[in-house]
């Protein structure tokens, strides 16, 4: 929803950084830049997460385990992980084992068959489209869904969203995405900053009053089912409320990644809190 419309020339964001694999070598320039939450926190140092931008997922995003049967009958696989973010890297291995109970022999960054020893982690718009033969299954909720399963309908591969698993983990939502300004940046000059988030909240706005269009140039470009694609980005959040902030802080515990809940509140700020604007 905040890159789309700048792509496809519905909208400017100068001094914005808002683009697929943002790295924080990316970002010096960028008054503004949204890039992934596990990256983010390595710049905590120099400078603020800004409240008002975030990309917040709960019950489906876009990120999927393959695996060549139910996951919940899967032991023990080497996950393939190429191409995947930091924060989906994070999100997948919080989830495999404790949510699971996949044991994973080991990481590979470069591409395996999906089979008996192999799994494989899926994100962007490759995490909606379908395996050749997969099937998509929602995580188990309780323990009754392992034994109500129907052993005759595995066929396999299945695809999983883990970032509903996440939420079904720990009732915390996923945030992929993160927005940071310079400290110095808003000691120095916050109405340019001000301005830079007033712009990114103008494509925002363009992507929400266009989304029909969006949904149906995404799916057509992208093969994307648009059933699909409209349950996904129905189900984004787009600032960082106390929940989000908690999903974040709970990551980063189960992770090891070092930053608590209370450093996330210190260094995150609201530059102009819209409340009934926070979704697409």
């Amino acid at each position: 929803m905040f890159s789309y419309p700048v792509r496809a020339g519905w909208a400017t964001a100068d001094g914005i950084l808002a683009k697929q694999g943002l790295m924080p070598r990316d970002i010096q320039s960028a008054t503004l830049a949204i890039l992934d939450s596990v990256a983010a926190l390595t710049l905590l140092d120099t400078h603020v997460i800004v409240r008002d931008a975030a990309v917040v997922w709960r019950t489906a995003s876009m990120l999927t385990l393959v695996t060549h049967t139910r996951p919940d009958d899967v032991e023990r696989v080497t996950v393939a992980i190429n191409g995947v973010s930091p924060v989906g890297r994070a999100i997948a291995t919080a989830t495999l084992t404790p949510f699971y109970g996949i044991e994973v022999a080991s990481w590979s960054e470069t591409a395996v068959p999906i089979d008996a020893h192999h799994a494989a982690v899926t994100e962007g718009p490759a995490a909606l489209m379908p395996v050749d033969g997969a099937e998509a299954t929602p995580p188990r909720e309780t323990e009754d869904d392992d034994e109500n399963a129907s052993e005759d309908n595995i066929t396999g591969p299945y695809q999983e969203d883990l970032g509903r698993a996440w939420y079904l983990l720990t009732n915390k939502p996923f945030v992929s995405h993160l927005c940071v300004a310079p400290r110095a940046s808003l000691v120095k000059d916050p109405a340019t900053v001000l301005t830079a988030l007033t712009r990114l909240h103008a494509v925002r706005d363009t992507g929400a009053e266009r989304a029909r269009e969006l949904r149906r140039d995404l799916s057509k470009d992208l093969g994307i089912d648009r059933e699909t694609l409209v349950d996904v980005l129905a189900d984004q959040t787009l600032a960082l409320d106390d929940d989000a902030i908690d999903g974040v802080a709970e990551l980063a515990q189960r992770t090891g990644l070092g930053v608590t809940r209370r450093q996330l509140q210190a260094s995150s700020v609201w530059l102009r809190r819209e409340g009934d604007n926070t979704s697409q």
